[in-house]
């Protein structure tokens, strides 16, 4: 919903009013284009630009003005590769992301989203058709979007009608029928493969919203598909394929006529095209190796890997054995360390890579792996992952196409900068890392036409490969279409003879793991003993040496006794002999002190009598 303050409110709601003002703000689009219908929404940015998406036959156009912040966008409807439903922070089911080759829109706040992509849908679908709508559809869709009340005249409603007719454009007379032939056979071969992912898409979104696909938005979808099948244009899809199938050949690889006697083992390529994952498709060419080969190649602990993961500087690499899940598919974990040169990233990442072997592959015919890796220790691991997934479809006995195609996925949405960093680091790794994959392929194809071509030369070769095969880990086994049931039996008893083969080496490691343990403990109760005698020496030792450090502590301490009372004795007797020293010397004062109080007598009688006698 617009905001009362953010948004420019547009007070007009007919047909006439919408009609002008998409003219108004669109001017570079043609004269002939007229609205068909117009929601009010938000883009999704760095802040939620809230405005009007306008739809017209051909064009897809926004216009968001936020105080004066205008924003303008037009899409053309034949530049879209994809559209979907989305959740707004993925729990409101109000938005619609729109994908070209280049960029992808997000609007969200939507008031009805599925009647809106339904009407989006259904014009793009008319587009890649090379269909123009006719005046009934033209009239009908304004009725469903805008009522009755066009705010038209009788003069301009007749004048809207003719520009309807006259605006289908006419046959170009300097382009060759062929030409226009191919051109229409590649846009119908991309539209149904786009219909089919779209519409699964859709119904997988449906589920997820609690919304059955039978009922409602996804039964119109699915009829309006069956309409587009029926279409006496689509009627000759299948001589279409072979056309289709170069069209999307990226590396200009030469298209595989099939021998004749090929034809009933090899895999129709246009149902392969369709599972093609909506990121990028980095190899699609066809091997002068078996398709059995190729996933012995690629999928199990061979040769060619572990050169591959040493030129990737990638070490540690651990593997399990392809295991069977409840569902029919098998599945197998790696984990190893890539070393990096990036001083921001650190010098090295873990990784774990989870592939899936989908249970409709089957054996040396043709195989069907995803490979979900997850990077542990690079910025912003949280954020994303990478689905890389694997087509290797049997093209003849020595041959097979190769199909790897790639997508990021977002397990939290980050910043539209965040975004594009990750975005830009990832693709450019993806694609070196493809590039070498394919490089590699090519030349251990070459090595592999050699060996065949001269097998004497390369007797050794075959002979260490053999040894190799026979230690390596097994290539899962599949089921094939031409015999169901004996293939089903085969395959039962073979599984239950590798699960004996599983438990008696089990059992085997059990026992050898038990022993080990065994003598493990031994060794450590005998190291526990002596490290007991050894506490226990070492506390005597210690024990004794507090008993000397006691000793020499006493014999010290009597020896230090023994002259302190020999000082004290010799100060004695030097005090005595002072003492006495004293005593002589007070004895002497006094008897001088004696006759010195005699002779003042003396004096004092004698001035006495000299006193009487005068």
């Amino acid at each position: 919903m617009e905001g009362p303050l953010t948004v420019r409110q547009i007070s007009s709601s007919t047909y006439k009013d919408r009609n002008e003002e998409y003219k108004r703000q669109f001017t570079h689009l043609p004269d002939t284009e007229k609205l068909i219908a117009d929601y009010a929404c938000a883009l999704q940015r760095d802040i939620l630009l809230q405005g009007r998406l306008y739809l017209s036959e051909n064009w897809l156009c926004f216009y968001s003005n936020i105080f004066r912040w205008e924003t303008t966008i037009s899409i053309a409807l034949k530049n879209i590769t994809f559209m979907t439903k989305e959740k707004t922070a993925r729990l409101i089911p109000n938005a619609i992301q729109i994908v070209t080759e280049g960029e992808k829109f997000f609007f969200t706040s939507f008031g009805a989203r599925d009647r809106s992509y339904l009407s989006i849908f259904r014009l793009w679908q008319n587009v890649l058709l090379d269909k123009s709508l006719t005046r009934q559809e033209f009239w009908q869709l304004l009725q469903q979007n805008y009522g009755t009340e066009l705010g038209l005249n009788a003069e301009e409603m007749e004048n809207l009608s003719l520009s309807i007719e006259g605006s289908v454009p006419p046959r170009s007379p300097g382009r060759s029928s062929l030409d226009d032939c191919g051109e229409r056979d590649e846009k119908l071969s991309k539209s149904v493969s786009f219909t089919r992912e779209s519409i699964t898409r859709l119904s997988e979104t449906e589920s997820v919203d609690g919304n059955s696909p039978k009922g409602g938005l996804g039964r119109e979808e699915l009829q309006s598909e069956k309409q587009i099948k029926k279409s006496p244009s689509l009627t000759s899809e299948k001589r279409l394929s072979r056309v289709a199938s170069k069209s999307l050949d990226l590396n200009k690889n030469e298209y595989l006529s099939l021998d004749k006697s090929s034809t009933s083992d090899s895999v129709d390529e246009e149902n392969i095209t369709e599972k093609d994952l909506h990121g990028r498709l980095f190899i699609n060419r066809v091997f002068h190796i078996s398709a059995e080969k190729m996933f012995e190649l690629l999928f199990t602990s061979s040769r060619f890997m572990q050169r591959f993961a040493n030129s990737r500087n990638i070490i540690d690499v651990v593997s399990t054995p392809w295991n069977v899940e409840p569902g029919g598919d098998q599945l197998r974990t790696m984990t190893y360390t890539i070393v990096l040169n990036n001083p921001l990233t650190g010098k090295c990442t873990t990784a774990t890579e989870k592939q899936t072997l989908y249970k409709e592959s089957r054996e040396a015919r043709f195989y069907l792996v995803d490979a979900e890796v997850l990077t542990h220790h690079v910025p912003y691991h949280d954020y994303f992952y990478t689905l890389n997934r694997y087509h290797i479809i049997r093209s003849s006995k020595q041959k097979c196409r190769l199909r790897v195609s790639t997508d990021l996925k977002y397990r939290k949405q980050p910043w539209a900068i965040v975004k594009s960093l990750i975005e830009k680091n990832s693709w450019s790794s993806l694609e070196d890392y493809f590039k070498q994959l394919e490089s590699d392929l090519l030349m251990e194809e070459s090595v592999l036409n050699q060996s065949i071509e001269d097998p004497g030369k390369l007797s050794g070769v075959r002979r260490r490969r053999r040894t190799f095969n026979r230690t390596a880990e097994t290539v899962p086994k599949l089921s094939s279409q031409r015999s169901s049931g004996d293939v089903g039996l085969d395959a039962k008893g073979h599984v239950t003879g590798k699960k004996k083969v599983m438990e008696s080496c089990n059992t085997a490691l059990i026992v050898v793991m038990s022993i080990f343990l065994l003598l493990l403990v031994l060794l450590n109760v005998t190291l526990l003993l002596k490290l007991s005698k050894i506490e226990y020496a070492a506390q005597s030792f210690y024990r004794l040496h507090l008993q000397e450090e006691k000793s020499l502590n006493l014999a010290s301490d009597m020896t230090s006794r023994a002259e302190n009372i020999q000082k004290n004795k010799d100060q004695t007797h030097r005090l005595k002999g002072v003492l006495r020293d004293s005593i002589l010397m007070l004895e002497q004062l006094k008897s001088s002190l004696i006759m010195l109080q005699r002779t003042f007598d003396l004096l004092n009688k004698n001035k006495t009598g000299l006193a009487v006698g005068s």
